[in-house]
């Protein structure tokens, strides 16, 4: 995984997948946290971005997804526990197969090599708010998609 620690700051690489069907969005999070974000993961030394969309769709949701575009670029700082992040996510569309998760109501479940489980789960996009989404342009940018990438640069400060 793209992933290593320099000058006290941890840098990731990573994707995520912007699934949205009939004003629903695909969302999940770590059973063991209170956060939900997109489907995705660490890009992989040499894996290109779509390359790493698609194994993380199979790994997580157990459905190819087909990439649509790029929608945003994000270039994330901010603190997890004792520890400063510098993620840079490349986000793009995707759509899934018609029967792919097809029941709104129904939550899933997918476990990683590691151990951790996730949960993944439909949430109304004019629901966002009520849910700790992140990162946190998200909350806003899903309800009104890009017709264009963009760079989207976002410092959280740390909690005081």
């Amino acid at each position: 995984m793209v992933t290593f620690s320099a000058g006290g700051i941890r840098f990731s690489y990573r994707v995520g997948a912007v699934v949205v069907r009939e004003g629903q969005v695909l969302l999940m999070r770590n059973l063991a946290e209170d956060y939900w974000f997109t489907p995705g993961g660490r890009v992989e030394f040499g894996e290109t971005a779509p390359a790493a969309v698609a194994r993380e769709m199979t790994e997580e949701i157990g459905a190819a997804g087909r990439i649509e575009r790029l929608i945003w670029v994000n270039e994330n700082f901010f603190r997890l526990g004792d520890t400063s992040h510098h993620e840079l996510a490349l986000y793009f569309l995707v759509s899934l197969p018609e029967a792919a998760h097809r029941d709104f109501s129904v939550r899933s479940y997918c476990e990683e090599a590691g151990g951790s489980r996730f949960e993944v789960v439909w949430h109304e996009l004019e629901a966002l708010k009520t849910i700790r989404l992140v990162p946190g342009f998200l909350t806003e940018a899903l309800t009104d998609l890009p017709s264009t990438a963009v760079h989207i640069v976002q410092v959280d400060e740390p909690a005081s």
